[in-house]
Order: C-alpha cells, then structure tokens, then sequence
C-alpha cells in the first residue's frame, strides 16, 4: 500500500508549506497581539485548505471543459483566504480573546507539520535530482 504523501505531487507538498508558514503568521500575530485591547484571535484551518486542493472540500471544483482552457492547479489556492476569527468564549475585560497557551500549542503542532512538508518537498526535489543524475 503507497503513502498518500507518496503520491502527493510537489506543488501539493509546496501548498502544505504555504498554508503551515501562513498559520505561523497568524499565530505570531496572535501572540504580538495578546496585550491590544479589543484585539481577536484568528486561524486557520490547515486541514481545510488541503481539502479545497485536493478538491475535496466544499466548493465545487473547477472543471476543464476544454483542452486549450488552463487546467486548475493547487498554486491557485490562497491560504490568506481561508483566515477566519476563532470568536473564543473567554474574552478578558478589555474585549482580546487571545488564549496564549491555545496559541502556544497550535504553534508546536504547526512547527511539526510545516518541518514534515519541507522535509517531503526536499525529499521529492533530491528523488528528481538523482533521477536526472542518473540519464546520461
């Protein structure tokens, strides 16, 4: 049985590492942002995004209905468009719901899989180089 991240495609594996370094921006702004009066947290939700790439989220997929149309691709996902306000219920006096252990966790959590798809894009780009090396 293959690996789904064998079978994963560079520019797939190149996204998973947009949408990870996105969702450190929007944790490191959290973070900047714990002691700004009225301040709301936000997210992403990296699961999300890789579903509407790998066209299996909720909006319908484009389709080719021409051969001369230029096929869809996963570059044409913009992580930024998938932020949203998390509305924590524990909200302080002066209005900032930054919760900063949640950020604190989701910052470990997020470290881990934007290193496993760095890794796995590195992985894929040292497979073409030995190939390439290896046709003479």
């Amino acid at each position: 049985m293959q690996n789904v991240f064998d079978r994963m495609k560079i520019d797939k594996l190149s996204l998973g590492v947009d949408i990870a370094a996105t969702k450190n921006r929007v944790i490191a702004e959290n973070i900047a942002n714990m002691d700004t009066p009225g301040y709301k947290a936000k997210d992403i939700k990296f699961d999300n995004v890789m579903q509407e790439a790998l066209g299996n989220g909720k909006k319908l997929p484009l389709e080719r209905t021409n051969e001369k149309h230029i096929p869809p691709s996963a570059t044409s996902i913009n992580p930024a468009a998938f932020i949203y306000d998390q509305n924590n219920p524990s909200v302080r006096n002066d209005g900032n719901d930054v919760n900063i252990d949640y950020e604190m966790s989701q910052m470990a959590e997020n470290t881990i899989r934007y290193n496993l798809f760095s890794d796995l894009t590195a992985g894929k780009f040292s497979k073409l180089k030995e190939v390439i090396g290896n046709v003479k």
